[in-house]
């Protein structure tokens, strides 16, 4: 009896020191795979050491939790004022504060205290480096990115022969992030150093899908893939990468198959109300949205702010999908404010002015949220999908003036528009919504574009016929003359109804506001080729026969013999782009 119960005091002291014995890195570990409540747990045991607090600090940051970051370094602070990881986990959080400047002599503080005899420490190095790359995006490009990639590249030269292959493998991923920031659209630097980290370190899942997202940005979702793949081969409980394949999963319809990864989530993270977020998606994807803000609002009830941001982005579209687009506004607001950039589809921008046009007096915001959007999607294919999606939108609102906006920037960033891009957004857009001049310039585009083609001649004349019926901008008589010269020449079915409206315009201005006899019989001779029937035929006619009896006279004697259009002469326009025109087929 004696022995049995020495026997389980022994192994109830070894269990003991088994559970206590796990060290920082062993948090580190944690927090990287996505168990943040888990790392902290194991930091709070180690609260006494500066090392322990930085990633303490660095887990309250994953788990949305600023005041508790903030709270737990100033305490620290008031021990050991002149700590290296204490100062660089102060710049980390002045940098989200904003305030670049402040951390910048932080992290310098941070580096003088670390420095010792071979020089400065590479882990400090790698903090600092690693904030700024981490916060560059997220708060108005906050931070020099040159510096972060400087100290990286000094951490990275001092790594070369460490045996600690995880610090590497972390600085150089660190490194790689910078690269992204500091090259936009430039991925090659960031992919070598992604490369180098898994070699030094091949469980270091999260430079797998740091590589990924590169291909991400590229649109080559099977490389995206593949990088996924490789970081839960790596490290099979790396929630960050099942996250990622979820997302991916939800984007293609494969709901299914994303709550077959949901399920491995849960698996592999901490017990938490967030696992109720994917509940909540499911109710979303099947259309349940009353459902799935009941869910949704259940979890923020429980976490408060320590709700991860994409749960706002849930509520928001749920409310905007049921058809109340301004309840959604506080939840999109939030979204926006707490995400972190990098995590952003750059068509979460569509969401942000989708609740925003439901507003009243936020037109300028809806126009600055598409905007952002296009700086935030690299591919051409993906800022037209962007900007057709909300175009749409505002289509079915019938606000056609913004529909043309982002329209017209299609033809900005297209690299070959066709000729209904241009229509599109010159007629569909611009001119149902009696946006005359911005119609015309859209169609003075294509004009040039298509020198071939009439709808640029036809349309630019529509316009002008509008805005400048008093000829004061000196747009409309240019016009009317280049659709006359060109429907001379053109073979489409209206091209005689083209040119006879066009010198219907011509003709009283030469002879009414010109006093000019020689281009008023002109244009009158081209109306009466042109004229769509013989009683117009006989009105024109009379019109020549009244001009050319005429002597020079000043133009305000004659206005009233010969204003307006000939009687009975309809204007009939073609609304769209025809099959029998120059322009081809559609």
């Amino acid at each position: 009896m004696i022995n049995k119960k020495i026997g389980l005091l022994a192994l109830t002291v070894i269990l003991g020191v088994a559970v206590n014995a796990q060290s920082i890195q062993d948090g580190v570990k944690a927090l990287y795979s996505g168990k943040v409540l888990g790392a902290k747990s194991i930091f709070e045991k180690q609260g006494d050491k500066p090392e322990a607090t930085y990633w303490l600090v660095r887990a309250d940051i994953d788990n949305q939790d600023k005041a508790g970051a903030q709270q737990a370094l100033d305490k620290a602070l008031a021990a050991k004022p002149n700590d290296a990881w204490l100062l660089a986990a102060k710049g980390q959080l002045q940098l989200m504060d904003g305030k670049a400047n402040e951390a910048k002599q932080s992290f310098e503080a941070a580096l003088t205290a670390s420095k010792g005899r071979k020089g400065n420490d590479p882990e400090i190095l790698n903090a600092v480096g690693g904030a700024i790359a981490k916060e560059y995006n997220n708060i108005d490009k906050v931070g020099d990115i040159n510096y972060a990639v400087q100290k990286l590249e000094e951490a990275k030269a001092e790594t070369e022969k460490t045996k600690n292959n995880w610090l590497r493998a972390d600085i150089l991923t660190n490194l790689g992030d910078a690269y992204r920031k500091a090259k936009p659209g430039d991925g090659t630097a960031a992919f070598t150093a992604y490369s180098d980290a898994v070699s030094a370190e091949p469980s270091f899942a999260k430079a797998y899908l740091r590589n990924g997202l590169i291909f991400k940005s590229q649109r080559n979702y099977d490389l995206y893939l593949q990088n996924i793949d490789k970081a839960i081969a790596a490290n099979p409980a790396y929630v960050p990468a099942y996250d990622a394949l979820y997302e991916y999963k939800i984007g293609t319809g494969d709901y299914a198959g994303a709550n077959a990864v949901a399920d491995k989530i849960i698996a592999n993270s901490d017990p938490s109300p967030w696992n109720d977020y994917y509940k909540a998606q499911t109710f979303y994807l099947e259309k349940k949205y009353d459902q799935a803000i009941a869910s949704g609002t259940g979890i923020l009830q429980k976490m408060g702010d320590l709700a991860k941001p994409k749960l706002y982005k849930l509520l928001a579209w749920s409310y905007v999908d049921k058809g109340d687009a301004k309840a959604a506004l506080p939840y999109m607001e939030k979204y926006f404010a707490n995400a972190d950039k990098e995590d952003m589809d750059p068509l979460d921008f569509n969401l942000k002015a989708t609740v925003y046009a439901a507003t009243p007096g936020k037109e300028t915001e809806v126009m600055k949220a598409y905007e952002d959007g296009l700086k935030a999607d690299t591919t051409i294919a993906g800022r037209i999908k962007m900007l057709q999606e909300g175009a749409k939108f505002f289509a079915d609102k019938k606000q056609y003036a913004l529909q043309g906006d982002l329209l017209s920037k299609i033809l900005e960033i297209k690299p070959n528009p066709t000729i209904n891009d241009y229509f599109d957004a010159g007629y569909r857009a611009y001119y149902q919504g009696k946006e005359y001049e911005k119609s015309w310039k859209v169609f003075d585009a294509m004009r040039t574009k298509f020198p071939d083609v009439n709808y640029g001649y036809l349309w630019t004349f529509n316009n002008s016929r509008v805005f400048d019926s008093s000829y004061a901008k000196n747009v409309l008589i240019p016009d009317a003359e280049k659709l006359v010269a060109f429907s001379q020449k053109d073979t489409a079915r209206d091209a005689k109804t083209n040119a006879f409206s066009a010198a219907a315009v011509l003709f009283p201005y030469y002879v009414n506001e010109k006093g000019d006899k020689e281009n008023g019989l002109k244009y009158l001779n081209v109306a009466l080729q042109y004229a769509p029937n013989d009683n117009v035929k006989q009105q024109v006619q009379g019109l020549i026969d009244q001009v050319t009896k005429m002597n020079s006279k000043p133009a305000s004697s004659s206005k009233s013999q010969t204003g307006g259009t000939a009687a009975g002469a309809k204007d009939t326009t073609s609304a769209a782009p025809r099959k029998d025109s120059t322009s081809g087929k559609q």
